[in-house]
Protein backbone atom coordinates (compact mmCIF):
# COMPACT_ATOMS: atom_id res chain seq x y z
CA UNK A 1 0.00 0.00 0.00
CA UNK A 2 1.37 3.07 -1.15
CA UNK A 3 2.29 6.07 1.94
CA UNK A 4 0.17 8.52 2.72
CA UNK A 5 0.75 12.72 3.81
CA UNK A 6 -0.70 11.59 7.11
CA UNK A 7 2.31 8.54 7.08
CA UNK A 8 5.26 11.28 6.24
CA UNK A 9 3.75 13.54 9.37
CA UNK A 10 4.04 10.76 11.74
CA UNK A 11 6.85 9.41 11.02
CA UNK A 12 8.24 13.35 10.68
CA UNK A 13 6.73 13.98 14.37
CA UNK A 14 5.41 17.40 12.77
CA UNK A 15 1.45 18.05 11.61
CA UNK A 16 0.13 17.12 7.93
CA UNK A 17 -0.48 20.80 7.26
CA UNK A 18 3.39 21.31 8.18
CA UNK A 19 4.62 18.22 6.04
CA UNK A 20 2.28 19.44 2.97
CA UNK A 21 4.03 22.95 3.17
CA UNK A 22 7.95 21.30 3.38
CA UNK A 23 6.68 19.06 0.31
CA UNK A 24 5.61 21.94 -1.50
CA UNK A 25 9.04 24.13 -1.09
CA UNK A 26 6.69 26.66 0.91
CA UNK A 27 9.04 29.01 2.27
CA UNK A 28 7.08 29.30 5.95
CA UNK A 29 9.03 26.23 6.86
CA UNK A 30 12.63 25.85 8.31
CA UNK A 31 15.50 24.09 6.68
CA UNK A 32 15.56 21.28 9.61
CA UNK A 33 12.36 20.41 9.46
CA UNK A 34 12.18 20.43 5.97
CA UNK A 35 14.99 17.83 5.73
CA UNK A 36 13.19 15.65 7.77
CA UNK A 37 10.23 15.60 6.28
CA UNK A 38 12.06 15.10 2.87
CA UNK A 39 13.93 12.22 4.50
CA UNK A 40 10.79 10.71 5.53
CA UNK A 41 8.90 10.83 2.41
CA UNK A 42 11.97 9.32 1.16
CA UNK A 43 12.79 6.25 3.57
CA UNK A 44 8.59 5.88 2.76
CA UNK A 45 8.96 6.57 -0.60
CA UNK A 46 6.32 9.05 -0.84
CA UNK A 47 5.02 10.55 -3.87
CA UNK A 48 2.32 13.21 -4.54
CA UNK A 49 -0.49 12.12 -6.47
CA UNK A 50 -0.73 15.86 -8.41
CA UNK A 51 -3.43 14.47 -10.59
CA UNK A 52 -5.52 14.04 -7.59
CA UNK A 53 -4.45 17.06 -6.11
CA UNK A 54 -5.53 19.18 -9.39
CA UNK A 55 -8.79 17.91 -9.37
CA UNK A 56 -9.08 18.98 -6.02
CA UNK A 57 -8.44 22.26 -7.34
CA UNK A 58 -5.09 22.55 -6.17
CA UNK A 59 -2.17 23.82 -7.81
CA UNK A 60 -0.42 21.28 -9.92
CA UNK A 61 2.95 22.38 -9.60
CA UNK A 62 3.85 22.09 -13.49
CA UNK A 63 4.54 24.62 -15.82
CA UNK A 64 4.62 25.25 -19.59
CA UNK A 65 7.34 26.26 -21.66
CA UNK A 66 6.97 26.99 -25.48
CA UNK A 67 10.10 27.16 -27.65
CA UNK A 68 10.44 28.77 -30.91
CA UNK A 69 12.10 25.83 -32.37
CA UNK A 70 14.60 23.14 -30.51
CA UNK A 71 16.93 23.10 -33.90
CA UNK A 72 19.16 26.03 -31.76
CA UNK A 73 20.24 22.49 -29.22
CA UNK A 74 22.70 24.97 -27.30
CA UNK A 75 20.71 28.23 -26.91
CA UNK A 76 17.89 26.19 -25.57
CA UNK A 77 19.94 24.21 -23.43
CA UNK A 78 21.51 27.75 -22.09
CA UNK A 79 18.57 29.35 -21.53
CA UNK A 80 16.40 26.15 -19.85
CA UNK A 81 19.00 25.85 -17.81
CA UNK A 82 18.24 29.08 -15.97
CA UNK A 83 14.62 28.01 -16.06
CA UNK A 84 15.10 24.52 -13.87
CA UNK A 85 17.50 26.52 -11.76
CA UNK A 86 14.82 27.60 -9.94
CA UNK A 87 11.97 25.49 -11.08
CA UNK A 88 13.56 22.60 -9.40
CA UNK A 89 14.07 23.53 -5.99
CA UNK A 90 10.35 25.23 -5.79
CA UNK A 91 9.23 21.76 -6.69
CA UNK A 92 7.85 22.35 -10.07
CA UNK A 93 8.55 20.30 -13.10
CA UNK A 94 8.16 21.81 -16.09
CA UNK A 95 6.22 20.41 -19.78
CA UNK A 96 8.53 21.67 -22.98
CA UNK A 97 6.48 22.00 -26.23
CA UNK A 98 8.18 22.65 -29.48
CA UNK A 99 6.33 25.29 -31.82
CA UNK A 100 8.64 24.32 -34.71
CA UNK A 101 8.40 27.50 -35.76
CA UNK A 102 4.89 27.27 -36.99
CA UNK A 103 1.70 28.96 -35.74
CA UNK A 104 -0.67 25.96 -35.92
CA UNK A 105 2.10 23.79 -33.69
CA UNK A 106 2.45 26.80 -31.01
CA UNK A 107 -1.59 26.73 -30.70
CA UNK A 108 -1.65 23.21 -30.06
CA UNK A 109 0.64 24.18 -27.40
CA UNK A 110 -1.09 26.43 -25.68
CA UNK A 111 -4.20 23.83 -25.80
CA UNK A 112 -2.21 20.47 -24.67
CA UNK A 113 -0.62 23.05 -21.82
CA UNK A 114 -4.28 24.39 -21.00
CA UNK A 115 -5.43 20.43 -21.13
CA UNK A 116 -2.57 19.87 -18.22
CA UNK A 117 -3.63 22.19 -16.05
CA UNK A 118 -0.18 23.84 -15.74
CA UNK A 119 -0.32 26.54 -12.92
CA UNK A 120 1.86 29.21 -15.86
CA UNK A 121 3.92 29.49 -18.63
CA UNK A 122 7.15 30.48 -20.03
CA UNK A 123 6.79 31.32 -24.27
CA UNK A 124 9.39 31.84 -26.14
CA UNK A 125 7.65 31.45 -29.57
CA UNK A 126 4.55 33.99 -30.79
CA UNK A 127 3.64 32.98 -34.57
CA UNK A 128 0.59 32.59 -33.66
CA UNK A 129 0.25 36.39 -32.61
CA UNK A 130 -1.29 38.15 -29.85
CA UNK A 131 -4.46 35.94 -29.65
CA UNK A 132 -3.77 33.12 -27.02
CA UNK A 133 -1.61 35.64 -25.01
CA UNK A 134 -4.69 37.47 -24.69
CA UNK A 135 -6.57 34.19 -23.74
CA UNK A 136 -4.30 33.91 -20.98
CA UNK A 137 -4.73 36.60 -19.32
CA UNK A 138 -8.16 37.24 -19.93
CA UNK A 139 -7.83 33.82 -17.99
CA UNK A 140 -5.47 35.27 -15.50
CA UNK A 141 -3.06 32.49 -16.24
CA UNK A 142 0.15 33.62 -15.42
CA UNK A 143 2.79 33.65 -18.39
CA UNK A 144 6.16 35.62 -19.17
CA UNK A 145 7.51 35.86 -22.49
CA UNK A 146 11.47 34.73 -23.19
CA UNK A 147 13.14 36.66 -26.19
CA UNK A 148 10.11 38.12 -27.38
CA UNK A 149 7.88 40.81 -27.56
CA UNK A 150 4.28 41.37 -28.61
CA UNK A 151 2.76 44.95 -29.29
CA UNK A 152 -0.89 45.39 -27.97
CA UNK A 153 -0.27 42.51 -25.22
CA UNK A 154 0.70 44.27 -22.30
CA UNK A 155 2.76 41.37 -20.23
CA UNK A 156 6.02 40.77 -17.99
CA UNK A 157 9.00 39.66 -20.64
CA UNK A 158 12.33 38.84 -20.60
CA UNK A 159 14.76 39.96 -23.19
CA UNK A 160 18.20 40.02 -24.75
CA UNK A 161 18.95 43.08 -26.84
CA UNK A 162 19.88 41.81 -30.06
CA UNK A 163 19.86 45.23 -31.84
CA UNK A 164 21.90 46.43 -29.94
CA UNK A 165 23.97 43.50 -29.97
CA UNK A 166 24.37 43.50 -33.88
CA UNK A 167 25.60 47.29 -33.67
CA UNK A 168 27.95 46.26 -31.24
CA UNK A 169 29.68 43.78 -33.82
CA UNK A 170 28.86 45.97 -36.75
CA UNK A 171 30.61 49.19 -35.05
CA UNK A 172 33.88 46.75 -33.75
CA UNK A 173 34.28 45.49 -37.42
CA UNK A 174 34.09 49.18 -39.14
CA UNK A 175 36.42 50.28 -36.55
CA UNK A 176 38.38 47.65 -37.95
CA UNK A 177 38.23 49.44 -41.13
CA UNK A 178 35.69 46.80 -42.36
CA UNK A 179 32.78 48.46 -44.84
CA UNK A 180 32.25 45.50 -46.71
CA UNK A 181 30.60 43.50 -44.12
CA UNK A 182 28.38 40.29 -45.08
CA UNK A 183 24.97 40.24 -42.40
CA UNK A 184 23.84 36.52 -41.96
CA UNK A 185 20.20 36.79 -40.50
CA UNK A 186 17.42 34.11 -40.11
CA UNK A 187 14.24 33.76 -42.00
CA UNK A 188 12.87 38.03 -42.61
CA UNK A 189 10.02 37.67 -40.26
CA UNK A 190 12.13 36.62 -36.84
CA UNK A 191 11.93 38.66 -34.44
CA UNK A 192 15.92 38.25 -33.59
CA UNK A 193 16.34 38.81 -37.19
CA UNK A 194 14.76 42.33 -37.17
CA UNK A 195 15.89 43.55 -34.25
CA UNK A 196 19.50 42.57 -35.84
CA UNK A 197 19.27 44.46 -38.76
CA UNK A 198 18.16 47.72 -37.34
CA UNK A 199 21.54 47.26 -34.96
CA UNK A 200 23.28 46.93 -38.15
CA UNK A 201 21.97 49.08 -39.94
CA UNK A 202 22.28 51.41 -37.31
CA UNK A 203 25.91 51.18 -37.22
CA UNK A 204 26.83 51.34 -40.74
CA UNK A 205 24.56 54.94 -40.75
CA UNK A 206 26.96 55.79 -37.78
CA UNK A 207 30.21 55.46 -39.78
CA UNK A 208 28.34 57.28 -43.22
CA UNK A 209 28.59 53.57 -45.34
CA UNK A 210 25.67 53.22 -47.11
CA UNK A 211 23.60 50.53 -46.74
CA UNK A 212 23.83 47.11 -49.33
CA UNK A 213 20.52 44.93 -49.82
CA UNK A 214 22.75 42.32 -51.56
CA UNK A 215 25.27 41.98 -48.50
CA UNK A 216 22.10 40.80 -46.61
CA UNK A 217 21.48 36.86 -46.87
CA UNK A 218 19.14 34.76 -44.91
CA UNK A 219 19.22 30.97 -44.15
CA UNK A 220 16.14 29.32 -41.70
CA UNK A 221 18.64 27.56 -40.00
CA UNK A 222 22.62 26.57 -39.30
CA UNK A 223 22.44 23.22 -41.05
CA UNK A 224 21.24 25.94 -44.15
CA UNK A 225 23.50 28.40 -44.00
CA UNK A 226 26.64 26.86 -45.62
CA UNK A 227 25.75 27.21 -49.35
CA UNK A 228 24.27 31.11 -48.72
CA UNK A 229 27.64 32.15 -47.77
CA UNK A 230 30.07 30.20 -49.64
CA UNK A 231 27.58 31.80 -52.93
CA UNK A 232 27.87 35.19 -51.63
CA UNK A 233 31.48 35.38 -50.72
CA UNK A 234 31.72 34.18 -54.59
CA UNK A 235 29.67 36.27 -56.35
CA UNK A 236 29.71 39.59 -54.18
CA UNK A 237 32.24 41.93 -55.70
CA UNK A 238 33.89 43.52 -53.96
CA UNK A 239 34.24 40.42 -51.81
CA UNK A 240 33.56 40.80 -48.14
CA UNK A 241 35.93 41.05 -45.69
CA UNK A 242 33.97 40.25 -42.78
CA UNK A 243 30.89 38.55 -41.40
CA UNK A 244 28.14 38.87 -39.04
CA UNK A 245 27.22 35.56 -38.47
CA UNK A 246 23.33 35.42 -36.53
CA UNK A 247 24.50 33.24 -34.12
CA UNK A 248 27.93 31.22 -32.23
CA UNK A 249 26.31 27.80 -34.07
CA UNK A 250 26.34 29.27 -37.65
CA UNK A 251 29.63 30.27 -37.17
CA UNK A 252 30.70 26.63 -37.69
CA UNK A 253 29.34 26.22 -41.01
CA UNK A 254 30.43 29.72 -41.81
CA UNK A 255 34.38 28.86 -40.86
CA UNK A 256 33.76 25.91 -43.24
CA UNK A 257 32.47 27.75 -45.99
CA UNK A 258 35.34 30.00 -45.71
CA UNK A 259 37.77 27.16 -45.41
CA UNK A 260 36.64 25.45 -48.46
CA UNK A 261 37.29 28.86 -50.27
CA UNK A 262 40.60 29.10 -49.09
CA UNK A 263 39.94 32.11 -47.50
CA UNK A 264 41.34 32.55 -43.71
CA UNK A 265 40.14 34.19 -40.63
CA UNK A 266 40.71 37.01 -39.85
CA UNK A 267 43.74 37.69 -42.67
CA UNK A 268 41.36 37.27 -45.45
CA UNK A 269 37.57 38.13 -43.68
CA UNK A 270 36.85 38.54 -39.91
CA UNK A 271 33.92 36.63 -38.53
CA UNK A 272 31.56 38.44 -35.53
CA UNK A 273 29.13 35.46 -33.48
CA UNK A 274 26.34 35.84 -30.98
CA UNK A 275 25.45 34.80 -27.84
CA UNK A 276 29.25 33.90 -26.56
CA UNK A 277 28.50 30.66 -26.32
CA UNK A 278 30.66 28.13 -24.29
CA UNK A 279 32.63 26.44 -27.48
CA UNK A 280 33.23 30.27 -28.66
CA UNK A 281 36.90 30.63 -27.34
CA UNK A 282 37.69 26.67 -28.56
CA UNK A 283 37.02 27.33 -31.90
CA UNK A 284 40.23 27.95 -34.58
CA UNK A 285 40.88 31.11 -34.04
CA UNK A 286 38.83 31.73 -30.90
CA UNK A 287 35.42 33.89 -32.09
CA UNK A 288 34.88 37.22 -31.34
CA UNK A 289 31.02 37.86 -30.34
CA UNK A 290 28.93 39.23 -28.57
CA UNK A 291 27.60 37.84 -25.13
CA UNK A 292 24.03 37.79 -24.38
CA UNK A 293 22.62 36.74 -20.99
CA UNK A 294 20.74 33.74 -22.06
CA UNK A 295 20.93 31.93 -18.64
CA UNK A 296 20.23 35.05 -17.04
CA UNK A 297 17.22 35.24 -19.46
CA UNK A 298 15.61 31.85 -18.52
CA UNK A 299 16.53 32.41 -14.27
CA UNK A 300 14.86 36.06 -14.34
CA UNK A 301 11.41 34.73 -16.39
CA UNK A 302 11.32 31.75 -13.54
CA UNK A 303 11.99 34.10 -10.97
CA UNK A 304 8.77 36.66 -12.18
CA UNK A 305 6.56 33.87 -13.19
CA UNK A 306 7.19 32.17 -9.51
CA UNK A 307 6.42 35.60 -7.43
CA UNK A 308 3.28 35.86 -9.86
CA UNK A 309 1.91 32.44 -8.72
CA UNK A 310 2.19 33.27 -5.18
CA UNK A 311 1.13 36.66 -5.43
CA UNK A 312 -2.01 37.37 -3.39
CA UNK A 313 -4.77 38.62 -5.20
CA UNK A 314 -5.03 41.57 -3.09
CA UNK A 315 -2.06 42.73 -3.84
CA UNK A 316 -1.22 44.58 -7.46
CA UNK A 317 1.21 43.46 -9.59
CA UNK A 318 3.66 45.35 -11.51
CA UNK A 319 4.82 44.24 -15.04
CA UNK A 320 8.02 43.36 -14.99
CA UNK A 321 9.87 43.97 -18.92
CA UNK A 322 13.73 43.45 -18.39
CA UNK A 323 16.12 43.86 -21.09
CA UNK A 324 19.54 42.57 -20.70
CA UNK A 325 22.11 43.70 -22.28
CA UNK A 326 24.94 42.58 -24.19
CA UNK A 327 28.72 43.16 -24.44
CA UNK A 328 31.43 42.29 -27.01
CA UNK A 329 34.15 39.98 -26.07
CA UNK A 330 37.12 40.51 -28.54
CA UNK A 331 39.04 37.51 -29.78
CA UNK A 332 41.26 36.48 -32.35
CA UNK A 333 38.57 35.70 -35.58
CA UNK A 334 38.20 39.48 -35.93
CA UNK A 335 41.27 42.37 -37.37
CA UNK A 336 42.12 44.92 -38.79
CA UNK A 337 41.41 45.06 -42.18
CA UNK A 338 44.81 45.19 -43.93
CA UNK A 339 44.80 47.44 -47.28
CA UNK A 340 46.59 45.39 -50.47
Amino acid sequence: MSATLRDVAKLSDVSVSTTSRALNAHINVSEEVRARVLEAAQQLNYTVNYHARVLKGAASKTLGLVLYNTESLTFNAVMTRGIYDLATPNGYSVIVCNSNAGAEMELQAHQMLRQHKVDGLLINSVQSGPAPLQYLLDNQTPFVLLNRRVPGIACDYVVVDYQQGEYLAARHLLELGHHRILCQLSIPEHPPTIARLAGYRKALEEFGVEFAPELVVHSASAANSYQPIVDAMRQLQPRPTAILAYNDETTIPVFKALSDLDLRIPADVSVVGQNDLSFAPFLIPPLTSVAQSIHEMGRLGMEILLRKLTLSGRVPWELQQIVLAPRLNIRLSTAMLHSD
